[in-house]
C-alpha cells in the first residue's frame, strides 16, 4: 500500500533552509545541496501568504500552497509547521503533503481496509482497542464484510459486566482482572489469556489469546490488539517466525545476507529496467566497540543502523544485512545524481547523530560505496566489486562519507586492484600523484614563484574537482589571485579581520568546512553561504593575530566531503608561500 510522502523543510528566521529530508530534496531541488529559501519554491502570487502563514504564531493551522517542482509543474501542497530545538537552533519546521498524491493514499488506504474486513470477516477475529486518557475499551468484529462493534464503554464497566454476565470462566477470573489492570498502564506489548466464551455469548468456553500493542497518536496513547482463539494464534504466530527466519536478519529487521543476495541477483541482469544502483553501508569503528564494549553495546549499534536505514529508505529501496557490520542496499529511479547524493547524505548525518554520544571514546559514523545499473556493471558481480572498490576509497579518505563510482576517476585505480585481486587498494597511486605534485612545487617554488604556483594550484582546481581559488593580499583583503570561476561575491575577503572567522579558525591557521550549514561556527557558515561558498578550505598566509593574505580553496555549485589527503595538500600550499618573503609573493599577482 502506498505510504504517505511527507516532505520537510527547516527554516531559520530568515526562512533559509537549513536542512531538509530526501523527500524535500529529491521534489524540489535539481544540483547539489543548493541551501535556498523556501520563498524560491512557492508560487510567486503564493509567496506572501505563505510569509505570513510562517510568521504566524499558531502553529496548528493546516493551509495549502503551490510549490514549484523539478518538472517545473506548480502543485498544491498541505502545509504545517512546527519549532524544534535542531542542533542547538531553534528552528521553523514545515511539513508539505502533495494533495493529489494524499487522495491517492487516502484511496488506496479505503480499499486496503475493505480487503481486512474481508478477511476479518472469514476468520471471525476480534480486534480491540484501549484509549489510556478517557478509559474508553472497544472491541469490534466483521461480519459479512461490515465492521460491528460488540463493546464500546468504559474498561472497567466492561471488565465488571462480562465477569457478571459469566462470560469469563469462574478459574480465571482473578486472572483476568489483573491482565486488564495491566493493559491499563499501556506498556509496549501486552499479552494474556484466560478461559472466555467472549465470542459465543456462553455457548462455548474456549482458551483466548489477547495480544497489543502500544500507539501513539497525536499525543493520545492507544493499546491496540486482536483476540483469537489460542491454538489458531500460536498457529499464525509460528508460520510469521518461520517466514521472518527465512528472510529476516532478527537484530537488525532487514533481509538476511541470503535473501538480499537473491533479490540483487535477479535484478541486476541484462535488460532489467535501468537506473537502479547497488550500495555497500559499513559501519566505521565498529569491531573496538565490540572489543571495549562486548558484543551486546554491538548488537546495540547494529539494530539501531538498521533501524535508521529503513527510516530513511521507506519503500525507495531495499536493504539486507550482507555481513557483521555491513548492509547492502538496492536503490531505484536512481536517474538523477542529485538524488541519491541526497539519501547517502541523509545515511551519514543520521548514522553520525545517532551515535555521537553513544561512546566517550569511540566514533561510530558509515562509508558507503556505490555503483549504478547498468552504467557500471551488468550483473550483481560486476557491481558489487565496484561498489567494495567504492567502499574502500570512502575507508582512505577518512571515512563517514560516501563515495560512487565515477569512470573518469576510478577506472586506473580499479583495474590495478582486479589486477592485483584485492579487495581494495591499500595504497593508493592517486596520493602518490599528489605528493609528486607537492614535492615539484616546493622544489620550484624559489627559483620560478608565479610559474609553481599556477601549476600546482591549476592542478588541483582540477583534479579536486573544485571550482575557484582565491588569493586575498593586502590591508583591503582584496582578491589578486583567481583560478577557475571568478565570482563577483568572492571579490574581497575582509571577513579575516571579524571575531567570527577569528573564533571559527580556533587555535589553528586553517578551516576546514565540508558543509556550510554544518560548521561549527554557524556565523562563519551563513558569511560563507552569502558568498556562494558550499564546500571550503581557507589557510591564513601571515598569523590569525596579524593576516597578511588569505587563500581560499572553493566549491561553490555542491558541498562534498573533502579527502585527507586534498586537506593536507591545500595546507602545504598555504604553508610554503607563508615562507615566501613579501616580495615573492607579490609576483603571483602580476
Amino acid at each position: 500500500m502506498r505510504t504517505l510522502e511527507v516532505k520537510i523543510a527547516y527554516l531559520d528566521e530568515n526562512l533559509k533552509i537549513i536542512e531538509r529530508n530526501k523527500e524535500f530534496y529529491s521534489t524540489f531541488e535539481k544540483v547539489g545541496f543548493i541551501y535556498t529559501s523556501i520563498t524560491d519554491v512557492v508560487f510567486p502570487k503564493h509567496k506572501a501568504d505563505l510569509l505570513k502563514f510562517i510568521k504566524s504564531g499558531d502553529s496548528k493551522d493546516i493551509v495549502a500552497f503551490k510549490f514549484k517542482e523539478i518538472s517545473g509543474e506548480y502543485k498544491y501542497n498541505i502545509v504545517t509547521k512546527a519549532k524544534e530545538d535542531f542542533r542547538c537552533q531553534n528552528l521553523t519546521v514545515l511539513k508539505l503533503i502533495d494533495i493529489s498524491n494524499a487522495f491517492k493514499t487516502f484511496s488506496e488506504a479505503e480499499f486496503y481496509e475493505k480487503k481486512v474486513a474481508h478477511v476479518l470477516s472469514l476468520t471471525s477475529e476480534y480486534l480491540f482497542s484501549y484509549q489510556k486518557s478517557t478509559n474508553n475499551f472497544t472491541m469490534y468484529n466483521y461480519i459479512q464484510n461490515k465492521r460491528v462493534t460488540v463493546y464500546n464503554q468504559d474498561i472497567d464497566a466492561w471488565k465488571s459486566q462480562v465477569i457478571t454476565d459469566g462470560f469469563i470462566a469462574e478459574s480465571d477470573v482473578k486472572e483476568f482482572e489483573g491482565k486488564i489492570e495491566e493493559l491499563k498502564e499501556c506498556n509496549e506489548i501486552f499479552w494474556a489469556r484466560f478461559v472466555c466464551s467472549l465470542r459465543s455469548n456462553k455457548s462455548v468456553f474456549e482458551h483466548m489469546s489477547l495480544k497489543a500493542v502500544k500507539f501513539i497518536d497525536n499525543g493520545e496513547v492507544y493499546m491496540l490488539g486482536r483476540m483469537l482463539p489460542e491454538i489458531v494464534m500460536n498457529q499464525s504466530e509460528k508460520s510469521a517466525m518461520l517466514l521472518q527466519e527465512l528472510k529476516f536478519d532478527a537484530l537488525t529487521g532487514v533481509f538476511n545476507k541470503k535473501a538480499i543476495s537473491d533479490l540483487a541477483q535477479k535484478r541486476f541482469v541484462t535488460g532489467a529496467k535501468e537506473n537502479a544502483l547497488l550500495a555497500i553501508v559499513d559501519l566505521d569503528h565498529f569491531k573496538p566497540v565490540n572489543d571495549a564494549y562486548g558484543h551486546l553495546a554491538g548488537d546495540k549499534v547494529l539494530a539501531r543502523a538498521g533501524e535508521i536505514l529503513r527510516n530513511i529508505l521507506g519503500e525507495d529501496g531495499v536493504i539486507g544485512r550482507y555481513g557483521g557490520d555491513e548492509f547492502l542496499i538496492i536503490l531505484e529511479d536512481m536517474q538523477e545524481e542529485t538524488v541519491f547524493r541526497g539519501i547517502f547524505r541523509t545515511i551519514n548525518n543520521d548514522m553520525r547523530l545517532a551515535f555521537e554520544d553513544m561512546f566517550p571514546d569511540i566514533k561510530v559514523t558509515v562509508s558507503i560505496g556505490a555503483a549504478r545499473f547498468p552504467k557500471d556493471g551488468s550483473t550483481f558481480d560486476e557491481l558489487f566489486k565496484k561498489a567494495d572498490f567504492c567502499l574502500y576509497r570512502a575507508k582512505d579518505k577518512g571515512r563517514d562519507r560516501y563515495v560512487f563510482f565515477r569512470e573518469d576517476l576510478h577506472s586506473e585505480l580499479y583495474k590495478k586492484a582486479c589486477e592485483a585481486k584485492t579487495e581494495g587498494i591499500k595504497y593508493d597511486v592517486r596520493e602518490v600523484r599528489e605528493l609528486k605534485s607537492m614535492s615539484s612545487f616546493l622544489l620550484n617554488l624559489s627559483a620560478s614563484t608565479k610559474s609553481a604556483a599556477e601549476t600546482v594550484l591549476g592542478h588541483m582546481l582540477k583534479t579536486y574537482n573544485l571550482d575557484s581559488i582565491n588569493i586575498y593580499y593586502g590591508e583591503a583583503m582584496e582578491r589578486k589571485f583567481c583560478l577557475g570561476q571568478k565570482s563577483d561575491l568572492l571579490s574581497e575577503a575582509r571577513y579575516v579581520y571579524s571575531d567570527i572567522f577569528k573564533n571559527a579558525l580556533g587555535s589553528q591557521a586553517f578551516i576546514r568546512i565540508d558543509f556550510t550549514t554544518e560548521v561549527i561556527s554557524p556565523d562563519f557558515g551563513k558569511i560563507l553561504d552569502e558568498r556562494g561558498v558550499k564546500s571550503s578550505i581557507q589557510c591564513v598566509i601571515g598569523s590569525p593575530e596579524n593576516p597578511l593574505g588569505l587563500i581560499t580553496f572553493d566549491r561553490l555549485k555542491e558541498s562534498a566531503l573533502w579527502a585527507e589527503y586534498e586537506m593536507n595538500c591545500c595546507i602545504m600550499v598555504a604553508a610554503a608561500l607563508n615562507l615566501l618573503p613579501e616580495s615573492k609573493i607579490k609576483l603571483l599577482f602580476i
